[in-house]
């Protein structure tokens, strides 16, 4: 089964069932698409796409503002068997220009202004074909009255090409079969107990399209989906209240903005659970957005990657359990493997690895590799030979990804994250590892979060104070000095920076840009000897 039918079994069992529920700026009040809408919209866009001369196996490139047309275009592209090429606009026009110029899409379907924008920095001016509008799109009718064309599409064939946000480098384009986007719905389904009768707000497109595949109601409140960081507290606790939403997906910086915002801090009864990803988010903080939630309510933390999703789970009373742990140095505990993930620990290297061998895993409590080896993991990158030598494993006719994150199992069976490979810190006196060494001062006070970084072989602490803190920056600075005392690892580090505000990616707005960060420290205590 390929990934639209799963959308006409719903349609089927499910005709007047809400698929979405939006908020409509243009004419101030909620609208809904029921399922049966949404199926003859996405015929009337594939028609059109059909009727432009589109074919399947094409590549497109979607730089359209989310509205309730382009879930339906999306399903139309499935539909017809091209594939869409998805980028998140935050990354900057530079990394678009580098990520379409390495696509090469043979369609780009944008507004106005992206169209202008294609125009300016000749995006897809060798390849692109096709200059399409969601308007242009929708308003074309086939020549012939016969229907079109239902191809049941090999469920090996791709399905789409994800680009990662490129927090840690340059976006890289994953290419999804429907055989991962398959295996990452029913483990979503299996792993959170998800029924059908169940209403989602979700924070991205992207899992809108997800919840109309398992066939769930998405709550939006605002369908331009603006970044995490832009969240209003208000509209997102409105919607919940008002529609009964049974299940959120946000990244920590949402839930974080929805914990503040005092005014609104109660109503919250209809969730089943919370689902949050993109970064892992602070146990302060978890324990902050649980005064919203009943007893009853689950507050999930989700491992894993655009490159595959879920690897492992924990729920937040879970974290608490083990909070010890992480002040004194253990990392962020990550919960257990999801089934259908298999996950596993190989020895830290910065080398290619071609083939599988048992003996690259590690012992239980060693910091190494993660791994993880499934349906939904996603076989390359497109166009990147490098990239896809260093982060691929061939394990028989199976592939297995290198995570590029360093953990460990204990021997419990719980896996514990100790940040990104290449943002350990290697020093003369050994190797830092980053959440290990953050979660040791994250648990001061008035200390919002930190970020380890090197310079020089040595290790500097950036710390980003509590919003409203205001306090002399030597005393904190002489606290963290005596709690780093009591950690071997931790009293290695002598110099602090503060920074009001880290920066962080441009999709989930919580990952540590630590790149940057680095660079800022180097600055700071070797201004003479920088350009």
């Amino acid at each position: 089964m390929n990934i639209i039918s799963r959308l006409e079994l719903v349609t089927e069992s499910h005709p007047d069932k809400p698929a979405f529920i939006f908020f409509s700026p243009r004419n101030e009040r909620w609208e809904t698409v029921t399922f049966q809408h949404l199926a003859d919209e996405t015929q009337r866009f594939a028609t059109g796409l059909l009727a432009d001369g589109v074919t399947p196996g094409m590549t497109a490139a979607l730089m359209t503002p989310p509205s309730a047309d382009f879930f339906a275009l999306a399903f139309a592209m499935l539909k017809v068997g091209v594939v869409p090429i998805i980028l998140d606009p935050a990354i900057g026009l530079q990394k678009i220009s580098e990520c379409l110029n390495e696509s090469k899409p043979d369609i780009f379907i944008g507004n106005t202004p992206t169209h202008f924008l294609r125009i300016i920095f000749g995006w897809g001016k060798d390849t692109v074909k096709h200059n399409l509008t969601i308007k242009s799109v929708k308003s074309k009718k086939l020549k012939s009255e016969t229907s079109i064309p239902n191809p049941q599409l090999p469920i090996t064939n791709s399905a789409a090409i994800i680009y990662t946000s490129g927090s840690t480098g340059i976006p890289k384009g994953v290419l999804y079969t429907h055989v991962n986007f398959a295996a990452q719905l029913d483990m979503l389904v299996e792993t959170f107990n998800i029924s059908p009768d169940e209403i989602d707000l979700p924070a991205f497109p992207l899992y809108a399209l997800i919840d109309a595949l398992i066939g769930v109601t998405s709550v939006i409140p605002d369908i331009t989906f603006p970044v995490p960081g832009k969240t209003d507290p208000e509209k997102v606790l409105n919607a919940i209240r008002k529609f009964n939403v049974t299940n959120m997906f946000a990244s920590p910086v949402v839930l974080d903005i929805l914990a503040n915002f005092q005014q609104q801090a109660a109503g919250l009864q209809s969730l089943k659970r919370i689902i949050t990803a993109g970064a892992p988010a602070t146990i302060q903080l978890q324990e902050d957005f649980r005064k919203l939630l009943n007893d009853e309510t689950d507050l999930f933390g989700i491992y894993g990657a655009t490159e595959v999703l879920p690897i492992a789970k924990i729920e937040s009373r879970e974290i608490f359990e083990v909070r010890e742990k992480s002040a004194k140095g253990a990392g962020v505990c990550l919960g257990k493997p999801v089934h259908g993930a298999k996950v596993r620990i190989i020895e830290i290297s910065d080398s290619a690895i071609d083939q599988w061998q048992d003996d690259l895993q590690v012992k239980p409590n060693v910091v190494g590799e993660i791994t993880v080896q499934g349906a939904a993991v996603t076989e390359f990158y497109i166009k990147r030979e490098e990239a896809n030598r260093l982060s691929k494993i061939q394990a028989g006719d199976a592939i297995i990804h290198r995570m590029g994150d360093v953990g460990y199992f204990d021997e419990q069976g719980w896996l514990w994250y100790c940040g990104r490979k290449s943002h350990r810190v290697i020093t003369n006196e050994g190797v830092l590892f980053t959440e290990q060494i953050e979660g040791i001062f994250n648990v001061h006070p008035l200390v919002f979060r930190t970020a380890l970084v090197g310079v020089d072989q040595s290790p500097v602490l950036w710390v980003e104070l509590k919003k409203g803190v205001r306090t002399n920056k030597d005393k904190i600075k002489s606290a963290l000095i005596e709690l780093a005392k009591m950690h071997p690892q931790a009293s290695k580090i002598k110099e602090f920076l503060f920074m009001k505000k880290f920066p962080t990616d441009v999709r989930h707005n919580s990952k540590i840009i630590r790149e940057d960060l680095a660079k800022l420290a180097a600055r700071a205590l070797r201004p003479f000897f920088l350009p």
